[in-house]
């Protein structure tokens, strides 16, 4: 993030040359800027282009291990297709489903762990991405428990157990699909959900801290409709909004439409 002054929102406006909707959200960030769970909070209702500004700053601590473990969830299901397939070519030989199953199965497991993180503190990501996450579970896992199936039916199958972690990893692959099954709708559960966190991180504010954000962000819409980048309208429609809103209510997500 750019400016780590007091009045870093001001400073925005005033370097601003021109004014989209993207950057009520970018404002709204550097305002923000000492404040990562409210970003975090935030970050569920803003378009992926903001999430770098919002997300600047806010991970946690085992990030890097967390990373690490979403890329084996969706890579190890792919490696345990690859260790099962070649018997089906060759059915003189032995189905890993065993080991197969075990990488399966951790991949469940760190898979699983994603959803539940992701449920109780979105960062808004695509429910695209969500649903391509759960194909790289689904798909080889489905394909690796039909041939270890297969193999145990014909008694060529070692550790035939490694079949309950590749249908755990299926289980996890539909999940991603059921879960996010389309936009995140206004009035819908996770809406609701995620608009109580934004709320209470709101609220958990300092008083000191909620007054110099919130003269920051009024200095910076002076600025705004001084430079002429907002007409009269978005000025008053801004000045009335409360700390957290300003993105939300200026420039909504086109996917985040009311039922």
């Amino acid at each position: 993030m750019a400016e780590l002054n007091s009045t870093p929102a001001t400073s925005y406006a005033r370097a601003a040359r021109e004014w989209a909707p993207l950057d009520w959200w970018k404002l709204e960030a550097r305002a923000l800027h000492h404040l990562p769970r409210l970003r975090r909070a935030l970050a569920f209702f803003a378009p992926s282009a903001a999430w770098r500004d919002l997300g600047a700053s806010v991970a946690p601590a085992w990030g890097c291990l967390v990373t690490l473990s979403h890329i084996a969830s969706f890579v190890l299901p792919i490696i345990a297709f690859l260790l099962i397939v070649p018997w089906v070519f060759d059915r003189d030989d032995i189905a890993q489903v065993g080991v197969a199953g075990i990488l399966a199965g951790i991949a469940a497991v760190l898979g699983g762990n994603g959803l539940i993180t992701e449920v109780r503190e979105s960062l808004g990501t695509d429910p695209g991405i969500h649903r391509l996450l759960g194909a790289l579970h689904l798909i080889p896992s489905v394909l690796a428990a039909g041939v270890a199936v297969l193999a145990i039916s014909e008694e060529a199958a070692a550790g035939a157990f490694g079949v309950l972690g590749l249908v755990a990893d299926v289980v996890v692959g539909l999940l991603h699909f059921l879960l996010f099954r389309g936009p995140a709708h206004r009035g819908s559960d996770r809406w609701r959900r995620n608009l109580k966190r934004l709320e209470e991180a709101v609220e958990s504010m300092p008083p000191a801290e909620r007054a110099r954000v919130s003269a920051d962000l009024q200095g910076a819409l002076e600025v705004l409709a001084e430079r002429g980048l907002i007409d009269g309208a978005e000025w008053d429609r801004a000045r009335g909004v409360r700390i957290g809103l300003l993105g939300i209510s200026m420039a909504p997500r086109e996917d985040m439409t009311p039922r």
